[in-house]
């Protein structure tokens, strides 16, 4: 079974097909399960764990962005590639931005 999507901008079509989707869903919940186990029984130490649960979270993400949003470097999907992107280095300047205003806000409120 496949979905038929359609592109107005080249008036090509794409399939997607289910069996992808569960793929995806299934390769999700594994990499859930993963970092659940190692921390509700305690398999690995802290530092080991901490570094595993960082990679599969990446995984994950790297998951979502194949099999659900469809993200991938063809031509009709760099655009769509460019504002992830972009949007990923505007919340990172957001969150840098916001440390270095509150360290400068205490180290300037200890100054009194």
């Amino acid at each position: 079974m496949n979905y038929l999507i359609n592109n107005k901008n080249n008036k090509n079509y794409k399939f997607y097909s289910v069996k992808n989707y569960f793929n995806g869903f299934i390769i999700a919940i594994l990499l859930t399960i993963i970092p659940f186990i190692l921390v509700k029984f305690k398999l690995l130490n802290n530092k080991i764990s901490t570094f595993i649960i960082i990679i599969v979270s990446i995984l994950q993400i790297i998951v979502h962005f194949k099999f659900f949003l469809h993200l991938n470097t063809s031509n009709q999907e760099k655009f769509n590639l460019i504002i992830l992107i972009l949007t990923i280095i505007i919340i990172f300047i957001l969150i840098l931005g916001t440390f270095w205003i509150m360290f400068n806000l205490n180290k300037n409120m200890l100054l009194f």
